[in-house]
């Protein structure tokens, strides 16, 4: 497998960001202060160091091909364990080649799963970083908050989340609601010290983001870079949705495109409904050998001299 690296001008006009729920990506190690026996070689799923290696060769591939210039200089990963399986990742994969480094929160979920950013520091100076923790009447996962600098010149700040899932009904309603307006008072007090700033929130808002849900991110200045891309990054009882979003807030002129990825690997045919859907990991206690049941949603920022003076 092979790494791009920038090449050309096209390279430095512009800046990658990819945001990724990559299912369960856990080592093979029962921690006694986590809900992780189901993730072990002696449990009903079997999770071995096999699989887990596969696994993070596939996630490889996908930040090999997300962009198709470079590998993707800064990534959020939801759903990951802890430390080991993100030294696994930058220090005995493919990655290693392309110097990735990586910071990740150490939140109180029960499940001991968090969040981590992947970048590229010969492309992302790493400013500073913290994890951000919501109030919530339930233990969730932080929101991991970091500032860097884009090939020495722009800052960008990112604001990485995992949300509540719906399990829960209401309360888990009312926490993402929590987490989603400390995260947005957090971003509004970058833009109070910086007015020059680029805000990024992105991950998995275990939500599709309607008029309702968005109001507060637009009262706050906010744009939801997947609005109207298709197919959506999960699918459900056939129909696709967004509850993966790059929102993005900013005081330049900044041009962005963005797209969801879809390579073959991760996708396959939807039996019971029709079309294609993601490639899971599981499908209940069987292993399926596939990398997520979401989808990578990828952005440029235009990082040209002339658009962002």
């Amino acid at each position: 497998m092979i790494l791009r690296s920038a090449a050309g001008a096209s390279a430095d006009n512009y800046f990658s960001v990819m945001t990724y729920n990559v299912e369960n990506l856990f080592d093979t190690i029962h921690d006694a202060e986590k809900r992780d026996m189901e993730f072990i070689p002696e449990s009903e799923r079997h999770w071995t160091g096999f699989r887990l290696r596969k696994k993070m060769k596939d996630i490889c591939k996908v930040i090999a091909g997300a962009d198709t210039v470079e590998a993707c200089p800064v990534i959020g990963l939801c759903e990951v364990e802890n430390d080991n399986v993100m030294r696994q990742l930058t220090e005995h994969t493919p990655l290693k080649v392309q110097g990735y480094k990586y910071v990740m929160t150490n939140s109180e979920d029960p499940r001991g799963i968090d969040v981590a950013l992947l970048y590229k520091p010969d492309r992302f100076r790493l400013i500073r970083h913290k994890s951000i923790r919501a109030q919530t009447s339930v233990p969730t996962r932080d929101v991991l908050y970091v500032c860097g600098t884009m090939d020495g010149k722009d800052t960008l700040d990112i604001f990485l989340l995992h949300l509540p899932s719906k399990l829960g009904k209401e309360v888990a309603a009312r926490n993402r609601k929590i987490v989603t307006m400390e995260t947005l008072v957090r971003a509004d007090s970058v833009f109070r010290k910086r007015q020059k700033a680029t805000v990024i929130i992105m991950g998995d808002f275990n939500d599709e983001l309607r008029e309702e849900q968005m109001e507060p991110y637009r009262r706050y200045g906010f744009r939801d870079l997947t609005e109207g891309l298709q197919p959506g990054s999960y699918k459900y009882k056939g129909e696709w949705s967004f509850i993966d979003h790059i929102m993005l807030r900013t005081s330049t002129s900044r041009e962005t495109k963005a797209r969801v990825v879809t390579m073959p690997f991760l996708l396959e045919k939807d039996k019971k409904e029709g079309g294609k859907m993601p490639r899971r990991m599981y499908i209940g206690p069987k292993y399926h050998g596939g990398v997520s049941d979401h989808l990578p949603v990828i952005v440029r920022l235009d990082c040209s001299d002339e658009k962002n003076q």
